[in-house]
């Protein structure tokens, strides 16, 4: 668990605006989900939440990654600019781009996560993840304002899916400091027979094969 330097995640930013987004079903991503061999997964990132995620044949194989960039990791957004704003800025006056208003879903059920950032700046893609085959997050935290830059860089978290399960990844903080704040990767299986789940947190500290 690392720590986030200088103020505290700059209350994201902006405070008292609405970021409410849009589900796209990536029609793609959803047809090639078998139940019997793969799982699914839900990411939360925005404008300052970023990662990229691999599946890989082994445990071996995640702890011979020297370079993720160059490692054939699947970016968790593609914030490619699509729009020109005021300006000739390439986010609007919030800081987000137009793809930031969009959750590519896949149909994994919504969860009291989802119900509560529909308004914040995080939003939330799905994917189709192998069973059985361990999986290895990287998020990162990073931003910049008048006051300087703040960054937060945890450790990767692991993830061995199972067949049919869903679950979620998402970046947490808890104050560490007077005036710095510390981020972890969660991972989290969803649960329950609410039409709005919960999700219990599952140990993605170290690779573990079935």
């Amino acid at each position: 668990m690392n720590k986030l330097l200088g103020t505290t995640l700059l209350v994201f930013l902006i405070q008292g605006c609405s970021y409410q987004k849009t589900n796209i079903t990536n029609e793609a991503e959803k047809t090639s989900y078998n139940p019997e061999s793969s799982s699914r997964v839900r990411v939360f990132t925005s404008p300052e939440v970023t990662g990229r995620f691999k599946s890989f044949e082994s445990c071996e194989q995640t702890r011979q990654i020297k370079n993720e960039n160059d490692a054939g990791f699947k970016n968790f957004r593609d914030r490619t600019p699509t729009k020109t704003y005021i300006l000739w800025r390439r986010v609007d006056l919030l800081g987000m781009m137009e793809e930031d208003y969009k959750n590519r879903v896949i149909g994994i059920p919504p969860t009291l996560t989802t119900e509560s950032v529909k308004t914040e700046r995080l939003g939330y893609n799905e994917y189709v993840l192998p069973a059985g085959k361990p999986t290895l997050f990287i998020i990162k935290y990073f931003a910049t304002s008048d006051s300087g830059k703040f960054w937060c860089y945890p450790d990767s978290a692991y993830l061995t899916p199972k067949q049919g399960k869903d679950y979620e990844v998402k970046l947490e903080f808890e104050k560490a400091g007077l005036m710095s704040s510390a981020c972890k990767v969660v991972v989290s299986e969803i649960t329950g027979g609410e039409s709005i789940k919960q999700v219990q947190s599952v140990n993605s500290n170290s690779c573990m094969s079935d």
